[in-house]
């Protein structure tokens, strides 16, 4: 099991670094037509289509690869943690009936 949770660990990563680097280069690109633009009203069509979805992908590129770095030990323990506080409690039922 170790295996397959280090696979994809690594996958999560892998995924989450190729989709900052698609977002840096559509950035990039963004950057590089309105650049050539003077005039606001021609930028506002690469901004729209290359810079703001280029900031998304960043984004959800850095979330992917964070949460792949999870420890399975850690994530067990939240696991138990979560268990124990979401079962039923009987003790307390069964004393207040008279």
């Amino acid at each position: 099991m170790s295996r397959l949770d280090d696979l994809d660990r690594r996958t999560r990563m892998a995924l989450g670094g190729a989709v900052g680097f698609v977002g840096i280069l559509l950035l990039v690109l963004g950057w590089y037509l309105i650049s050539g633009e003077a005039i606001a009203a021609k930028q506002l069509p690469y901004l729209a289509s290359a810079s703001i979805p280029g900031a998304v992908l960043v984004v959800c590129g850095f979330v992917l690869a964070v949460s792949g770095t999870t420890d399975p030990d850690t994530a067990r323990r939240i696991a138990e943690l979560h268990a124990l506080l979401t079962e039923a409690v009987d003790d307390g039922a069964a004393g207040t009936e008279e």
